[in-house]
């Protein structure tokens, strides 16, 4: 099944949703889908080898919130499938200094002169990568995305998508991607009782399951480093 089939169902289980969590109007944007904003199904490879499972979608563009789908293909917006948008890069930089993408070309080696290139590159290698939940959630008004917005996109978003991509492995990124991924089975029982991320017997779940969890790869988790390269080296290896 073509994954684009679901969108009409995912689109009313957010609106469905936002209807009975009036609290979080103007922080959850239940009909903006970046990830169909940006057209991420034109790089889905014919068989997904690795499908990487992030958080949420960023929520501004540059210093602007994004309202609209426009918005999710302008320059400033850095979404991971944001094909028009290219992070300055700095000499020198510390490793995990860039976003989600660059962080990510950079621990899987792949030398693309754009956004754009290493998405080609990251497709060709068989690789992924969708949200826990696929909507914008304003995190810049309300930190924490609520445990039940998590567990209604694990089971109305997240496990649709990987039955339809049919992973070979999946990589949890952050205990968000976690959390949705305990929903879902056969992740469900092999992480039953696990705590954070950084907490768990990670070659133990990956052999019986398929399932690599790390640490997200952005700068806060910069003390996690080596357990991050080593996780992305073992992907290398993977996938070639």
């Amino acid at each position: 099944m073509d994954p684009r089939d679901s969108l009409p169902a995912m689109r009313e289980a957010y609106h469905r949703y936002a209807l009975e969590r009036p609290d979080l109007d103007g922080i959850l944007l239940p009909g903006l889908l970046p990830h169909d904003a940006c057209d991420a199904a034109s790089w889905r490879p014919d068989r997904v080898k690795v499908l990487f499972v992030a958080e949420s979608p960023p929520w501004v563009a540059g210093r602007r919130e994004v309202v609209e789908p426009a918005d999710c293909r302008s320059p400033g917006y850095p979404y991971f499938w944001n094909d028009r948008y290219d992070a300055p890069c700095r000499p020198g930089a510390a490793p995990l200094s860039r976003g989600l993408a660059e962080n990510l070309f950079c621990l899987l080696g792949l030398d693309g002169v754009s956004r754009r290139e290493n998405l080609d590159l990251f497709a060709e290698k068989g690789l992924y990568l969708v949200d826990t939940v696929r909507c914008v959630f304003r995190k810049n008004r309300k930190p924490a995305i609520p445990a039940d917005l998590v567990w209604m996109s694990a089971k109305k978003t997240l496990a649709p998508d990987i039955g339809a991509l049919a992973p070979e492995y999946v990589v949890a990124l952050g205990n968000t991607a976690l959390t949705g991924l305990r929903h879902i089975e056969p992740y469900a029982s092999v992480l039953s009782g696990a705590g954070s991320i950084t907490g768990l017997s990670r070659e133990a779940i990956f052999e019986e399951s398929r399932l690599l969890c790390l640490p997200y790869p952005g700068g806060r988790n910069r003390r996690y480093l080596a357990s991050i390269e080593s996780g992305f080296e073992t992907l290398r290896n993977l996938v070639g």
